[in-house]
């Protein structure tokens, strides 16, 4: 090899070596961006899944009061953190906090639904009248629409699941809205046992042939 083939080939090799390090570093600090970021970021929260429409209060309500409990701001909606007032040095984080919860509710709902309670101020006053609109404890009209359908319902080729699942939805929001009044733990075991089987019926009833 001749002494300029030498030099020629020394310094492609050098090249190589060059670039191959630079290439090295960059993925290094590529890498160690990645890494700080995944460290220092919050997974994103999950948000509410169930939304609020005409029928499904009871779960709806369920759903969105474990996720407010699990931020740690229950009390938005329950009384127990009252709006302070304005010149309170505290005002100022619980008029933050407060917006916060309120948009959780408000993102929760059908978009049908927004413009009902979007003007209220507080999270407690939507709470408060969205459990009015459709709750009060008292309203028998709801479980008896509650009771027409789970008896207008059918599988009508659909899966056997979805049909099952539809069911259990319409009876859970009869038990919530229709309390049973027995205080009695034998009553109460003789009851469920009787509720079973006359759903079990019902169920028996709705299936395709």
């Amino acid at each position: 090899m001749s002494l300029d083939s030498d030099i020629e080939h020394h310094i492609n090799a050098s090249q190589s070596d060059s670039m191959f390090t630079e290439l090295t570093t960059k993925i290094i600090e590529a890498l160690s961006k990645v890494q700080t970021s995944s460290l220092s970021t919050e997974p994103p929260a999950a948000m509410i899944s169930v939304k609020l429409d005409d029928t499904n209060y009871a779960l709806w309500s369920q759903v969105v009061e474990m996720y407010i409990l699990s931020k740690d701001k229950l009390g938005y909606v329950n009384s127990d953190f009252p709006q302070p007032p304005s010149t309170n040095p505290s005002f100022c984080k619980w008029h933050t906090d407060n917006t916060i919860v309120k948009g959780w509710l408000i993102n929760s709902m059908n978009s049908s639904l927004i413009e009902n309670f979007i003007q209220f101020p507080t999270a407690k006053m939507v709470w408060d009248s969205i459990s009015t609109t459709y709750f009060d404890g008292s309203d028998t009209s709801q479980v008896y629409d509650l009771r027409r359908r789970v008896t207008q319902l059918k599988q009508a080729g659909g899966t056997l699941e979805q049909y099952y699942n539809d069911l259990q939805g319409l009876w859970h929001e009869i038990d919530f809205q229709h309390l049973n009044p027995m205080e009695c733990a034998v009553d109460i075991h003789k009851y469920i046992i009787i509720l079973q089987e006359d759903r079990v019926y019902v169920f028996l009833d709705g299936l395709d042939n």
